[in-house]
C-alpha cells in the first residue's frame, strides 16, 4: 500500500452489508485482512501505527477519534488511516466486528505520546 490520506467511503454499494459480502469481496481482490471482534463498550487508547491501514466495518459500530476528529464506522464503510496518524476507538452497543490490512503483527502500535 502507498502512502494514503485519511478517507472514509463505502465498501458496499447496500445499505445492510454482510460480513459474509466483505470476505468475498476481499477474497475476489487477494487482499489478507485480519478480522478483529470487539464488544460493546470497549475501548482503543490513543496510539500510533508505523504503517498504511485500511479497516472495513462489517458489523455493529465504532466511533473513532482520529487526530481529533470524531469517526464514525457502521457496516459497509471503509476508512483509510495513514500511518502515524494519532487514533483512538470506542465500540458502539452492539459490539463491532472490522478487518484490517495489514494485520496488526504487521503493523505494531507505536504509542501517540
Amino acid at each position: 500500500m502507498t502512502s494514503m490520506d485519511l478517507r472514509k467511503y463505502r465498501w458496499s454499494k447496500a445499505y445492510e452489508s454482510a460480513e459474509e459480502e466483505l470476505v468475498e469481496l476481499l477474497a475476489a481482490k487477494h487482499i489478507d485482512a485480519e478480522r478483529h471482534s470487539l464488544d460493546a463498550g470497549e475501548t482503543l487508547a490513543l496510539h500510533m501505527c508505523a504503517l498504511d491501514a485500511r479497516l472495513w466495518c462489517a458489523e455493529g459500530s465504532v466511533a473513532l477519534t482520529i487526530n481529533g476528529k470524531l469517526l464514525s464506522m457502521q457496516p459497509g464503510d471503509t476508512l483509510d488511516i495513514p500511518a502515524y496518524t494519532a487514533r483512538s476507538a470506542v465500540i458502539g452497543l452492539g459490539g463491532c466486528v472490522y478487518y484490517q490490512f495489514p494485520a496488526e503483527k504487521l503493523n505494531p502500535a507505536i504509542p501517540a505520546n
